[in-house]
């Protein structure tokens, strides 16, 4: 059987939080990354609690102006459990700083915050607090999100990878901050595009190995780094990670059609004249480390490169 998809031709797409990235050098970072990308930055302020990192408003503008120039778009520094202050930091980007964010609203947010954000002319809002819901309450939550937007605004998932959530809504954006835990907790994790759906199995399984052997080349991946402890590379494992990801990607970019920002003044991508961002979906990865991030981006690159040549 002979397995062949695309997905590699879009720019690499990382999501880098303040959190992690506050004292980074963003041109040393991005001058190692060798393609194209559309690079999303995010506040982090849960890993920042979590890291013991003091988070201000002032800092955080500080750094989205310091690294404008490589972000394609970063968010509004949001307050889970308090739509007034995350409108009112919102705001403060704006007037004090000169910045153009993304807004966010939340799961538990009165929905009049959502009419007041696209009543205001805001045409791609992040929705926030996602995680750790339970399917049967999120689908609802969305659906509701999706009727108040329809034809005004599209919307980005913070850590939205429920599959049958991205299957169902047509988001412009989302992003997986857990597309690295298949290689950090030994589960290999392929992307089947006809049947639509992931594939897992556990690494050193010989026989789901054998079974998948061509879906695992259609990766790029060699099924032999996932056969021993002897033979496994770290490296392949990441670039397999977001691999499967780009296809998934790929697959619902087709299942719903190009999904694209309605025009705005507080557009965050055609923010101080700059070109629209390319028809959804887009799928970010969130990874806290360059290493990592470096990794999947020149791998992905090779692969593209691979297969514009086959």
């Amino acid at each position: 059987m002979t397995v062949t998809f695309s997905g590699l031709d879009q720019p690499y797409k990382p999501l880098c939080s303040y959190a992690y990235f506050h004292d980074r050098n963003m041109d040393r970072f991005m001058s190692e990354v060798p393609v194209q990308t559309m690079l999303f930055g995010d506040s982090g302020a849960h890993s920042a609690r979590t890291l013991g990192l003091h988070l201000t408003l002032e800092d955080y503008a500080a750094w989205c102006h310091r690294w404008d120039h490589h972000l394609t778009l970063y968010a509004n520094l949001d307050v889970i459990g308090a739509p007034q202050a995350t409108w009112d930091n919102q705001k403060r980007l704006e007037t004090e700083h000169g910045l153009t964010p993304i807004p966010v609203f939340h799961t538990g947010d009165p929905w009049e915050w959502l009419e007041r954000y696209i009543d205001d002319g805001y045409t791609y809002i992040a929705l926030g607090k996602l995680l750790g819901n339970p399917i049967p309450e999120v689908l609802p939550w969305l659906a509701k999100a999706f009727k108040i937007a329809d034809g005004r605004a599209v919307f980005h998932g913070f850590g939205m990878t429920v599959w049958r959530a991205l299957r169902e809504f047509p988001f412009y954006s989302v992003d997986s901050s857990t597309w690295t835990s298949s290689f950090r907790f030994g589960v290999v994790k392929l992307f089947d595009p006809a049947r639509g759906r992931f594939v897992k199995f556990t690494m050193r399984d010989k026989a789901q190995l054998l079974e998948h052997r061509d879906l695992l080349r259609a990766h790029h991946a060699d099924p032999m780094h996932f056969a021993t402890r002897a033979t496994y590379s770290r490296t392949a494992a990441t670039v397999l990670a977001a691999i499967a990801w780009r296809r998934a990607e790929e697959y619902l970019r087709d299942r719903h059609g190009p999904q694209t920002i309605p025009p705005s003044p507080r557009d965050p991508v055609a923010r101080n004249g700059r070109p629209p961002a390319p028809a959804g979906l887009h799928l970010y990865l969130a990874e806290p480390t360059t290493t990592n991030t470096v990794r999947a981006a020149v791998g992905v690159h090779q692969a593209r490169q691979r297969e514009t040549a086959a």
